[in-house]
């Protein structure tokens, strides 16, 4: 994968230009929650994003398309450790000022982490596990996106889990993950949910696909 992905699409400038803007509107709060697109607090925060973590079975490798400035991915390290799981963070992000933020929350690290176009950038290695959030690309061109990982970027005994955030205070519920992903004939291997809006159902939906269940498919 060089400028395109298979299908021959590029993200349109638009998009990309809404993500980009996305660095300076986080960078001008000094919470890290904040900094990561958040401001429920932490423990909405916790509430709403670890329910992610039930897609992982092991130790390995945790990317995460889309990192900002790494407040989840050292979330997710914890969460994983509290639960006697080790979570090796990796990260890409467009926006290189926080690219720098999530460095420095792994200073030791620094060498995981890449600024990039998730959807034009091919990786230098497989991983154990990859996030990517539901807003990284335009609804129809995740299923591709999930291929892409799946084919390109996953070990055989991991998994690309997808998330979609609603917004409690607004009372929004999240994208239907799921059906976006089987309307792509994906497989889905499982899904979680976390927190509850006040007119019921949750804020945050998860799906993940399995490469071994992927490989499987007729």
């Amino acid at each position: 994968m060089n400028d395109r992905l298979a299908d021959g699409r590029k993200l349109p400038e638009p998009y990309l230009e809404s993500i980009r803007i996305l660095e300076s509107a986080y960078l001008a709060h000094n919470d890290p929650i904040r900094q990561s697109g958040f401001s429920g607090g932490p423990d909405r925060w916790r509430t709403e994003r670890s329910p992610l973590l039930e897609a992982l079975d092991g130790d390995g490798e945790f990317l995460d398309l889309g990192c900002a400035n790494g407040f989840l991915l050292e979330s997710v390290v914890g969460w994983a450790r509290d639960s006697g799981l080790t979570v090796i963070p990796y990260g890409v992000d467009l926006n290189p000022l926080l690219i720098q933020e999530a460095i420095r929350r792994f200073p030791d690290a620094a060498h995981h982490f890449w600024v990039a176009n998730a959807w034009r950038w091919l990786p230098p290695k497989r991983f154990r596990w990859i996030y990517a959030i539901w807003d990284l690309v335009p609804p129809e061109m995740i299923p591709t996106l999930a291929r892409h990982l799946l084919v390109n970027a996953l070990r055989d005994d991991g998994a690309v889990i997808f998330g979609a955030y609603g917004s409690k205070s607004d009372v929004i519920p999240p994208m239907d993950i799921v059906g976006v992903l089987k309307a792509g004939d994906l497989p889905i291997s499982g899904e979680s949910s976390g927190g509850e809006l006040p007119s019921g159902g949750p804020v945050t939906k998860f799906a993940w696909i399995n490469r071994r269940d992927w490989l499987r498919r007729p």
